[in-house]
């Protein structure tokens, strides 16, 4: 993350138009520009978790986020302008060619384009959403029905501030679930002991009739604290490759990060029934194919949706599903959103969300 942040920022720098470096005014703000981007990225990385949810830490990543908006958007222009200059050349059309050449139209369009995909972004990133799904299986169950909530990808502290974790808890206790899944991502290395403590709290307050479980992500590694202690009192149960059965006889399998054991074995190891109902919660999408015929339905994070300038357009190639619901012949992969972003506060078109998935047991409907 580090480097490809890193190399962003050079990218940037070499793209700038040549002419801005000739004037000592745009040299100057130019220079300020990175200095504080860099400078904000790096405090996320490295000091935020010293820092309690307030205005300090608001400043830096709000920071971060427009640094990082702007330089995307304007290596795109670059992009654009070496090539709109050069066929402009060849066809000798000099209207455009002294558009392309004036710093000042760069500079507005840079801001324009990146105001106009902010203000979308900016309100999907931190205002939550409950979006529902309703799936049927042709399994028998104790229960005619059942709901469940899913959340994931706090990354309390440069992701999900305090307030947003309030608006998580009032969307799933709206929601009235049967069962709760969180699918990893809690909190990573900008957490801090406060964020933590806040988290607890907040989970706390959750209620359902079958419980609260739990599958690590992969930024739970890069925590400075082990979220372990803070779920236990927060009456979640943790499953790292294991499973449970609960009283109406469906089964909930959740697997490690690295998704080294099939859930087949996890089941065989956990003595748990393979004809019955079973619900995958994995945080990351891989392999979600090699579900088919072995869970009814697998629950996936990670995501974020789409987090970042232009992920909207490359997610599609880069795995089969990104956010919402699909099937892999009778198996429902459905994944979320997450409830916040990681250290950068933009997110379109898709938003944050709380999960809320309605199963209905067809032979027991019957």
């Amino acid at each position: 993350m580090i480097a490809a942040l890193a190399a962003m920022s050079v990218l940037t720098i070499l793209q700038t138009p040549r002419e801005w470096f000739g004037n000592r005014l745009t040299r100057v703000l130019v220079i300020v520009f990175h200095t504080i981007g860099i400078a904000s990225i790096l405090l996320i990385l490295f000091a935020v978790y010293r820092m309690k949810d307030g205005v300090l830490r608001e400043i830096i990543i709000w920071t971060e986020t427009f640094y990082f908006t702007v330089s995307a958007f304007a290596l795109l222009l670059s992009v654009v302008r070496y090539f709109g200059f050069e066929l402009a050349r060849h066809f000798k059309h000099r209207k455009i060619l002294k558009i392309l050449s004036s710093q000042t139209a760069f500079f507005l369009a840079a801001i324009l384009i990146s105001a106009v995909y902010m203000i979308p972004s900016v309100y999907n990133a931190t205002t939550l959403r409950t979006v529902t799904y309703d799936i049927q299986l042709e399994k028998s169950c104790a229960d005619d029905s059942l709901s469940i909530a899913v959340i994931s990808d706090f990354h309390v502290g440069a992701g999900a501030r305090h307030s947003e974790m309030d608006q998580m808890v009032q969307l799933v206790q709206a929601a009235k679930p049967d069962v709760i899944l969180i699918d990893g991502d809690i909190c990573d290395s900008s957490s801090s002991v406060s964020d933590m403590e806040y988290m607890e709290k907040a989970l706390k307050k959750l209620d359902c009739r079958y419980g609260i479980f739990y599958a690590e992500g992969n930024h739970e590694k890069e925590c400075r604290f082990d979220p372990e202690p803070y779920l236990r009192r927060a009456d979640v149960t943790i499953l790292k490759d294991c499973g449970v059965m609960l009283e109406n006889g469906v089964n909930i399998v959740g697997r490690r990060n690295a998704l080294k054991v099939g859930v087949k074995q996890i089941m065989k190891d956990c003595g748990l029934d393979t004809e019955a109902p079973t619900i995958v919660l994995q945080h990351r999408t891989k392999g979600l194919s090699r579900l088919e015929g072995v869970a009814d339905l697998a629950i996936c994070g990670h995501t974020h949706g789409y987090a970042f300038p232009f992920m909207g357009l490359l997610m599609p190639y880069q795995r089969d599903i990104s956010f919402g619901h699909r099937m892999y012949g009778e198996t429902h992969a459905i994944v979320s959103a997450g409830v916040a972003e990681w250290g950068y506060r933009t997110k379109w078109p898709s938003q944050s969300d709380v999960t809320v998935i309605n199963i209905i047991f067809r032979e027991a409907e019957q």
